[in-house]
């Protein structure tokens, strides 16, 4: 690389403005230092609009990752095992607890803070169906009106003499 001059911003803006030959020279003298600046910006900006694009594909994937478990987890037959589940291994727990031995003063604890589960269960189901049934929208059947008593048609009735005898009569 040949040897290569110190310039000042100011110099360099009268070299551009007055296209000298000192510019030209400059420019030449440079070439390589200006190329490898001009190729580490170009890979600089290469590198962030690479990671603007990972950044972008990782949120889709996350957001795809996301959407999947919902759905999963939101589906009814899925919700019914887990909850079917859940009751067994609270019953599981339960039957462990029963089978484990121990001092009157702890089974009286545990003996209180079951019927505290039970009455809280209780109340949420309660609650729930209370809520349910309060937020239950009923449409009433429409009203037939019914014609006034006067209006009805009444069926006329017609004695069977009184017809034999006008047809003998025609």
């Amino acid at each position: 690389m040949p040897a290569t001059r110190k310039y000042d911003q100011h110099h360099l803006l009268y070299m551009a403005d007055e296209k000298s030959e000192e510019f030209r020279r400059f420019i030449l003298e440079n070439r390589e230092l200006i190329e490898t600046i001009l190729k580490e910006e170009k890979e600089k900006l290469n590198a962030s609009e690479k990671l603007d694009q990972k950044k972008e594909e990782a949120k889709e994937k996350a957001k795809e990752l996301n959407d999947t478990v919902l759905s999963v987890l939101s589906d009814d037959e899925v919700q019914k095992h887990f909850i079917t589940g859940c009751l067994e291994f609270v019953h599981l727990f339960e039957a462990l607890i029963k089978a484990i031995p121990m001092s009157p003063d702890t089974r009286e604890v545990v003996d209180q803070y079951e019927e505290a589960r039970d009455k809280t269960v209780r109340n949420i189901i309660a609650v729930g169906a209370k809520d349910k049934m309060d937020n239950i929208n009923v449409d009433e059947a429409p009203k037939k009106q019914s014609r006034p008593k006067s209006e009805k048609k009444k069926v006329e009735s017609i004695p069977i003499n009184d017809v034999k005898k006008k047809k003998k009569t025609e």
